[in-house]
């Protein structure tokens, strides 16, 4: 009967731990160690029922006393479920930077600051300027009867603030079984690309592995920077519908969604300049007649081989805005990677290639394969090394992918420079240096192929504490990297980064 009494004892004093549990997880785990006291006594209370009456003395437990207990519990319960915490998980992380590039001559630390020239931003994306920098929280809930919910926030560089300035939202989807089946799903609502071994915040895996947004290991996220290929011909998000499904060892995503939009409509005018605007003129729209109209095709698939490895392809198919023509041409892209992660090793491999018309420098098609590859090694407990290179062939019509925009003349001596573009000369794309004196092989015709050779250290100081330094060293085939200093183009440039990534 001492025990019997010491279990109701403990049951009761467990009460207040479960009042202040501070997290969901801390509440859970409290809840379940009193339901499992609970059934314990439950158990020892129909034994001592059972027994013979001279056994059950005067140590028996009070069944008014353990009922008020048990009350108190399921009221807990309850209270939980009806405040919505069921199935509810909070995630979030922050990554102030301070980033250094040689070309620009600019120092700086870069923390929620913008990463386009949309609306309002006055910054150009690059790969100096891409996902780092970010501060998020993810909510991700899972109802009854299997729906799934999820709204990640992320203040100026979200997907969705890169084409609206001042949207904070980066996710915001549903995932809804159809039929009871949780393995085929409706999916609705804006959802970051996935394509590539570096997805947006580690979307395409599941609930549990949004730790951090640059610290999930087997995606390639021990970096500063992002390959040239996420960076310059994937997707950022798409506003739409699709399926999610899952068979064996496949899952199967197929989704008709607006390509990098909120809305696909005829007042919205690309410029050349980047910037979305809506010209009005006399009264009248002075928009570009062909503007993105209908959604874009997307297919995705990702295959588990095994609990080390995995294969992913990703294509888009469909009219998307032409940064450097302005208005909607064809897209089509197509992509593969694979990662294989054993023990303190990690790999990682991506193919891409695609084209769109009338999306290069001159005019004509613009046309782009590239390879990246990664691989990382823990060389201590806390300490993780690794190394990336990539290679963006771009050449054809002067260069130019989805997300290389056509950036102004610079103010040159025009006696001696044509009357055209120099291509992206912040990212290293394109015809480079016009001027036909500092650079008579230029031709307009012929742009830039790239490439990118980058090495990090990651050190944990704890589970949700890590420093990164990276240091990356990009070069193209043409003078296109413009020096701000001395006014000069030059084949290569040199960018080095610091990282505080911290995160639960």
């Amino acid at each position: 009967m001492l025990k019997l009494k010491q279990m109701a004892v403990a049951v009761t004093l467990a009460l207040p731990m479960l009042a202040n549990a501070q997290t969901n997880a801390e509440l859970k785990s409290e809840i379940d160690l009193l339901k499992a006291q609970i059934n314990e006594l439950k158990a020892m209370m129909k034994q001592q029922a059972a027994a013979p009456a001279a056994a059950a003395g005067g140590d028996a437990v009070d069944p008014g006393e353990f009922a008020a207990v048990r009350t108190k519990v399921e009221a807990l319960i309850d209270d939980k479920e009806a405040a919505g915490f069921k199935g509810l998980r909070i995630y979030a992380g922050l990554d102030p930077t301070y980033i250094y590039n040689r070309a620009k001559n600019s120092s700086s630390f870069a923390f929620l600051n913008n990463s386009a020239s949309v609306n309002g931003s006055n910054e150009v994306f690059g790969y100096d300027n891409s996902t780092y920098g970010m501060a998020y929280v993810d909510f991700q809930k899972e109802m009854e009867g299997g729906t799934k919910l999820r709204l990640t926030l992320a203040p100026s560089k979200s997907t969705g603030s890169q084409y609206n300035f001042g949207n904070i939202v980066h996710e915001a989807y549903a995932s809804i079984p159809l039929g009871g089946d949780p393995a085929t799903r409706l999916m609705v609502g804006q959802i970051a690309d996935v394509s590539g071994y570096q997805p947006w915040l580690n979307t395409y895996v599941g609930a549990n592995n949004i730790v951090s947004n640059q610290l999930f290991p087997g995606f390639g996220e021990y970096f500063i920077t992002k390959n040239l290929l996420f960076d310059f011909t994937a997707a950022t998000f798409f506003t739409g519908a699709g399926l999610d499904i899952l068979r064996g060892n496949w899952e199967w995503k197929f989704i008709a969604g607006n390509f990098n939009s909120a809305r696909n409509d005829v007042n919205a005018c690309p410029a050349n300049d980047g910037s979305i605007v809506a010209l009005v003129a006399n009264g009248t729209i002075a928009c570009d007649p062909k503007p993105v109209r209908s959604p874009t095709f997307i297919y995705n698939a990702y295959y588990y081989i095994n609990e080390f490895s995995g294969f992913e392809f990703t294509g888009y198919e469909g009219k998307v805005t032409n940064w450097i023509l302005g208005g909607a041409t064809r897209l089509d892209s197509f992509e593969i990677d694979g990662n294989y992660t054993r023990g303190d090793f990690n790999g990682n491999l991506q193919y891409t290639i695609g084209r769109q018309k009338q999306g290069a420098f001159n005019g004509g098609d613009s046309q782009w394969w590239g390879l990246s590859g990664l691989a990382s090694q823990k060389v201590t407990p806390n300490l993780t090394l690794a190394a990336r290179i990539d290679y963006l062939n771009n050449q054809k019509n002067g260069g130019g992918t989805i997300n290389v925009g056509n950036l102004v003349p610079l103010p040159l001596d025009q006696s001696t420079v044509p009357s055209v573009f120099v291509g992206d000369f912040y990212n290293g794309f394109g015809p480079g240096n016009p001027d036909l004196v500092a650079n008579p092989g230029y031709d307009p015709n012929k742009g830039a192929n790239r490439t990118s050779l980058a090495f990090s250290a990651t050190y944990r100081l704890t589970p949700n504490v890590a420093f990164r330094g990276e240091i990356r060293h990009d070069h193209a085939t043409t003078p296109s990297f413009y020096f701000f200093n001395d006014q000069s183009f030059r084949k290569s440039n040199d960018v080095f980064g610091v990282q505080t990534v911290v995160n639960f």
